[in-house]
């Protein structure tokens, strides 16, 4: 059974730019296949890996629900709903991505839910690692459209609102069902002056701390011009991400 990484924070904290940085790491060091999975509403995750936009589980979970009274013969539900989702995945050398997108609307999704379930089941164990970059409220995990977690990281940063989200986060995690096994803050784009005064901040936290992502003007400007962190390097990037995998690889057993 492979390996899996949950990224979740407030919006703005820069969470899917981590998720898309983990999941260039992993490729680059050989850790794939990897099974990607952007369950941010806003849905950034394939952008910064140098994707286009595809169609969305919510986007299919809709037309499946609307095309149910007049079903393809000779097709069961389930069935349908499979060929779906693996024509929605987006397979890249290395990794493959599915985008979760918004949430539901009016109507029962219990069925199709628990069908997306399946997939999930059915699929992960085929990768090395899952990552999956969450928002806040970790709805997909809440509704169990997504497996237990070996690690979950919660980003902050010199915002004081990432850290009451922080706080959240780790509430939600106590009542969902998903077994989470490890739980990290790690700081991201603090600028030096606010350093010292956000560690003790996050030192007060009852997610216990394990690395910063230095603030680096050039991946704002390499998406700004690109899109994507496509051609993004840097060692101390590299050595932060090295530390991330290591740990959950030490704590799992390697």
């Amino acid at each position: 059974m492979g390996k899996s990484i949950a990224i979740a924070g407030k919006g703005g904290t820069g969470k899917s730019t981590i998720t898309a940085m983990i999941i260039k790491y992993l490729v680059e060091i050989g850790e794939g296949p990897i099974l990607a999975i952007d369950a941010d509403p806003d849905a950034n995750l394939g952008t910064l890996l140098g994707l286009e936009q595809g169609t969305s589980v919510g986007e299919l979970r809709e037309d499946v629900l609307a095309t149910f009274k007049n079903f393809p013969a000779g097709m069961s539900k389930a069935a349908y709903v499979e060929a779906g989702l693996h024509d929605i995945m987006v397979e890249m050398k290395g990794f493959d991505l599915i985008t979760m997108g918004r949430g539901e609307g009016p109507g029962c999704y219990c069925y199709l839910n628990s069908l997306i379930r399946k997939f999930y089941d059915d699929l992960a164990p085929s990768y090395a690692w899952v990552v999956i970059d969450n928002e806040a409220g970790l709805e997909h995990l809440s509704r169990r459209t997504t497996g237990n977690i070996d690690a979950l990281l919660i980003v902050v940063n010199d915002n004081p609102i990432s850290l009451q989200t922080a706080e959240k986060v780790n509430k939600i995690t106590e009542q969902i069902s998903n077994v989470i096994r490890l739980k990290y803050v790690v700081t991201n784009m603090v600028p030096e002056r606010r350093r010292e005064a956000l560690m003790e901040k996050v030192k007060a936290l009852s997610v216990p701390y394990l690395c910063d992502f230095p603030l680096n003007e050039n991946i704002s400007d390499l998406i700004m011009d690109t899109g994507s962190l496509k051609g993004f390097d840097d060692p101390e990037f590299r050595e932060r991400l090295k530390l991330i995998i290591d740990t959950i690889d030490t704590k799992k057993g390697g």
